[in-house]
């Protein structure tokens, strides 16, 4: 009977580990790392571990964000540490949009029972529970009705739309739940009566040395005004409530489930498959409804105030939607536009979307709304290959490292699923609720970290040369870029050293360098966007003139990283800045 053995010579000793380990160490991770900021995490101690660990950019949501001085904090933070670290931190602000939300929850995770009820109001004022949540638009109240589904955090939390309550009722039930926002009388002016007592009695010491018919008539007077100071404010309180229509929607709870705040909501009907609450367009001439909100126009003007980097518009569907953000933005500004994709007609337009915009976030989760999760693998697969061909960046971002919420290990589920689009050449993994809410954001970023370059070392790179991409602007370049790449793996190269202005850096990336490309350039804002690029590491100098002087002290500065060596060949690119014809851009083999 043949017996297979084990073989013992597979049983690494410690001192081989030990040498892996350091190998890991040189290794320079090529996919990038966007960690979501919120007010919890926008500390600069936070910020400053999750970048040690390897974070390589920043985003906050401006869906989570309610405070404006947080946005000016993040910059703060962002240059000090840039300061601190010797590196660039693109900050990246995503839009709203018109995606609806649930608001805030009275705690960060909310048991919900299958069979119960729960009631679901445009008041945004409400903390919601078990018994109530709040949404952040009108939208869900005139288009959803009796029997609709409601999806919340992608189809996590799913309730059934009973009954619509009426108006009386719904504000019964407010008083009744939230007296502190609905207050009857009585405990309105008990209220008053409580934080009026330290007051009243600072003000009677301080007449203690006055008469007592004087101080009596003072306090009557102050009193006699005071009554008249509350009587009107109850009132007020009683018309407004009065003249405001709620609505409230009364929905079984389908499912066990836990919900959390400030998370996206959907709807579906009998009538329709698609669940996200956007206006239905058509090849007509009417004119396309914007997904650009007031708020979106105030978050991003601040953004261009604080020299933010990119600005992430959700819920992308046309083309013309990205014209408009770039009208509004005008052209004077270097903020790029990235795109997030959540709908079949953004699919549908894909392409001609992304010929507008500087890159792409693909939201898997929200695609999963309305299509078969089996399908969302494809379109993910199909859109990475796009924005190659396009030298577009490519994100992925929602339910990356879910499980990690509340545990302090990944599952092997999400591990795999990270090793397959780091094989795809993917430009960057977008962290969010795992970096915001979640217990452990560190050791988030640190196992992704580790995940990410473990699978990058022992993926095989071999040149394709059917790697293929859109001949930019300048055909030179990308030209120039290919031989280079040839080059690259032909000699073994260590490094690719290029001297630019942005362009020739993506598409060196978009044909899969086998080695880092290290990008020199003299612009701050092209040396942050680049840094969410496959595989580049942005090199910031004062001038990119004297490229001969500038060349020795770079390549030095690796040495001394042990990326180099003696005998290795250095691919490098460069150009002659400021000529009457532009930029043209030359290579060079250099043996070290």
């Amino acid at each position: 009977m043949n017996q297979k053995h084990f073989n013992l010579s597979t049983i690494q000793s410690r001192e081989n580990i030990l040498k892996e380990e350091q190998i890991k160490q040189h290794h320079q991770r090529r996919t990038k790392i966007v960690c979501s900021i919120n007010e919890k995490t926008c500390e600069i101690d936070v910020i400053r571990n999750m970048i040690k660990a390897g974070a390589n950019a920043l985003s906050i949501n401006t869906a989570y964000t309610h405070n404006r001085k947080q946005y000016e904090k993040l910059k703060i933070i962002r240059d000090q540490l840039e300061q601190e670290l010797d590196q660039t931190i693109p900050i990246n602000m995503m839009l709203q949009g018109k995606i609806t939300r649930i608001g805030q929850l009275r705690q960060p995770e909310i048991y919900l029972k299958k069979g119960n009820i729960i009631r679901i109001t445009q008041d945004n004022k409400v903390i919601g529970d078990e018994n109530i949540i709040c949404v952040d638009q009108d939208e869900l109240f005139t288009q959803a009705k009796v029997g609709d589904q409601i999806y919340i955090d992608y189809s996590q939390v799913v309730l059934k739309i009973k009954a619509l309550e009426t108006d009386q009722e719904a504000k019964s039930i407010l008083m009744e739940k939230y007296p502190d926002l609905y207050p009857t009388e009585a405990i309105f002016r008990n209220t008053i009566f409580e934080q009026d007592k330290s007051e009243k009695s600072k003000m009677q010491s301080k007449s203690s040395l006055s008469s007592d018919n004087s101080r009596s008539g003072s306090s009557t007077q102050l009193q006699s005004k005071k009554q008249k100071y509350i009587d009107q404010i109850i009132q007020n309180k009683k018309q407004k409530l009065a003249t405001k229509t709620l609505v409230v929607f009364i929905c079984q709870i389908e499912q066990n489930c836990l919900m959390r705040p400030f998370k996206p909501l959907f709807i579906t009907n009998k009538t329709t498959e698609q669940k996200q609450i956007v206006k239905e367009s058509n090849d007509s001439d009417e004119e396309i409804e914007t997904q650009i909100t007031s708020k979106d126009i105030n978050d991003f003007t601040i953004a261009k105030r604080l020299d933010f980097d990119s600005i992430t518009l959700s819920n992308v569907s046309r083309p013309e939607e990205v014209h408009e953000l770039k009208h509004l933005l005008g052209s004077s500004t270097n903020i790029q536009i990235l795109v997030r994709i959540t709908t079949q007609e953004g699919i549908n337009n894909f392409e001609k979307i992304m010929e507008i915009a500087d890159g792409c976030i693909i939201a898997r989760a929200y695609l999963a709304t309305w299509a078969q999760i089996e399908d969302v693998v494809q379109m993910q697969h199909d859109m990475i290959l796009n924005c190659r061909q396009l030298v577009k960046p490519v994100l992925i971002s929602t339910q990356i490292l879910e499980s990690m919420l509340t545990q302090t290990n990944p599952t092997f589920a999400e591990m795999g699923e990270i090793a397959d689009v780091v094989e795809q050449h993917i430009d960057g993994i977008m962290l969010s609720g795992e970096t915001t809410y979640g217990n452990h954001p560190i050791k988030v970023v640190q196992a992704l970290a580790r995940i990410s370059t473990n699978i990058e070392m022992h993926t095989r790179l071999q040149y394709q040369g059917n790697f293929q991409i859109k001949i930019q602007e300048n055909p030179i370049a990308s030209i120039i870029a290919q031989n280079a790449i040839q080059n690259a793996y032909s000699l073994r190269a260590k490094l690719i050293l290029l001297f630019t202005t942005g362009e020739t850096a993506l598409s060196l990336s978009k044909l899969h360098s086998p080695c880092p490309i290290v990008a020199v350039t003299a612009k701050k804002t092209i040396a942050r966007n680049l840094n969410i690029v496959n595989g580049v590491i942005p090199f910031l100098v004062g001038s990119l003139v004297g490229i001969e002087q500038i060349t020795p002290r770079i390549l030095e500065n690796f040495k001394q990283k042990g990326w180099i060596k003696q005998g290795d060949y250095i691919i490098s690119i460069s150009g002659l800045f400021g000529t009457q014809e532009g930029i043209i851009n030359q290579m060079t083999i250099l043996l070290i």
